[in-house]
């Protein structure tokens, strides 16, 4: 009765255990992280008690003759009260890590795009042979105050046609854009773009354009008012265009009418002289 339980108990471990291990084995959901360029990011880790040993690999795996991946860096105890021994073979992270705390967590530093990915961490543990984790670190830009650019138009009546068009730092489909009015208005429209109206009079309407990526935000605000008011406005293209169009078509009416009187003009006094001469001679 003992031995069958027994044979019981260790299927159940088998079955236990995530896909691919062995139950010597254990592994943690993979953790997603961003970062941000030129800053630090910390790869939590907490170790158990008395490991033996903990691997870290990078993103990019360098591998040496033999063909063995180099670590990125390795960290292994010391006696009881002494802070444990790093070491860190792979030459590009040099002097950009460190143990973070207590808990052995990784802080990686000066990040940039190279060192964006899939990091790896193996833990060598005292009764688990091997504990494994990986970590998918995304990297964004910290985003500056944008730059709001404006474009002016003039309808005949005097309407000021304004559009705010927002702009922080490189083009990146990972920015968002929201245009909302100060004070915590409800947002008027998404996007980097912004079409107004203002009249002479009118109050003034000001919004704030807010962008924002995954590891930080940023926000400016721009008025229609100062905009339209604080400028010398141009026609709008389309009104321009139709007193073009006028003109155009005034004239390919007047210029052929204006020719042929022209031509017509200059004819007639040969044809009268042409016809004094011919009379002047007549039968001798």
């Amino acid at each position: 009765m003992q031995r069958g339980l027994h044979a019981t108990l260790v299927l159940v471990l088998v079955l236990a255990q995530p896909p691919g291990t062995s139950p010597g084995t254990m592994s943690c959901s993979p953790v997603r992280l961003n970062g941000i360029l030129g800053e630090s990011v910390v790869l939590p880790h907490n170790a158990a008690p008395g490991f033996k040993r903990i691997t870290w690999f990078p993103p990019n795996r360098l591998h040496d003759a033999s063909g063995t991946a180099v670590p990125l860096a390795v960290i292994m105890p010391r006696r009881p009260g002494e802070l444990p021994h790093i070491s860190v073979p792979d030459q590009r992270y040099r002097g950009k890590v460190r143990l973070f705390d207590q808990n052995y967590s990784l802080e990686v530093s000066a990040l940039t795009m190279q060192d964006a990915g899939k990091y790896g961490l193996t833990e060598n543990r005292v009764g688990i042979d091997i504990y494994d984790c990986s970590y998918l670190l995304n990297l964004y830009a910290r985003l500056p105050e944008p730059e709001i650019s404006t474009r002016l138009t003039r309808e005949v009546d005097g309407t000021c046609n304004v559009t705010f068009t927002c702009h922080a730092g490189e083009p990146d489909p990972h920015t968002t854009y929201t245009w909302a009015h100060p004070g915590g208005g409800a947002v008027v429209t998404p996007g980097k773009s912004l079409f107004m109206q203002h009249q002479p009079g009118d109050e003034d309407s000001p919004v704030t354009c807010t962008a924002t990526n995954p590891v930080s935000n940023s926000s400016a605000t721009a008025s229609p008012k100062a905009a339209c008011e604080g400028a010398t406005l141009a026609p709008s293209l389309s009104y321009c265009r139709a007193k073009g169009l006028i003109l155009l078509g005034v004239l390919a009416v007047l210029v052929p009418g204006i020719l042929a009187v022209h031509m017509l003009t200059r004819r007639k006094p040969r044809h009268a002289h042409h016809e004094e001469s011919t009379s002047g001679r007549g039968p001798r």
